[in-house]
């Protein structure tokens, strides 16, 4: 019966060691910042959403479908956006309330975003 009791709490202990190593990535260039629900062991992840608000070679605002809106920063590198059929076009043309995907990527300490794959447009390019 001991020998039970000790293999379940060590079990335990293990397993709450292991949930306190995981991250999550967050938006730095806030004042203050907002966590996103991307979690990543690598250094690029992907989000999605709506454009609320998007500010060409500075962020963008995307409501992941929650209602909660999270502000991605622009990378300083130049960034590619790709229409819905896959071909490129210019960042000033994601629109407001498009559907998009992001592709994100740690540069030094901060994660920014190098890649928007708009999936829909409310609005004609």
């Amino acid at each position: 019966m001991k020998q039970l009791l000790a293999l379940i709490c060590s079990t335990i202990l293990i397993v709450a060691y292991a949930q306190a190593q995981t991250s999550t990535t967050s938006s730095p260039a806030t004042s203050s910042p907002a966590t996103t629900s991307t979690t990543t062991t690598s250094s690029a992840a992907n989000s999605s959403g709506t454009v609320t608000d998007y500010t060409p070679g500075s962020a963008i605002t995307l409501d992941p479908g929650t209602g909660k809106p999270v502000r991605f920063v622009i990378s300083q590198r130049m960034i590619q956006v790709l229409g819905p059929d896959g071909k490129v076009m210019a960042d000033a043309d994601v629109k407001k309330n498009s559907k998009v995907q992001l592709h994100l990527v740690q540069e030094g300490n901060r994660t920014v975003v190098d890649k928007i794959n708009v999936e829909s447009s409310s609005s004609n390019y």
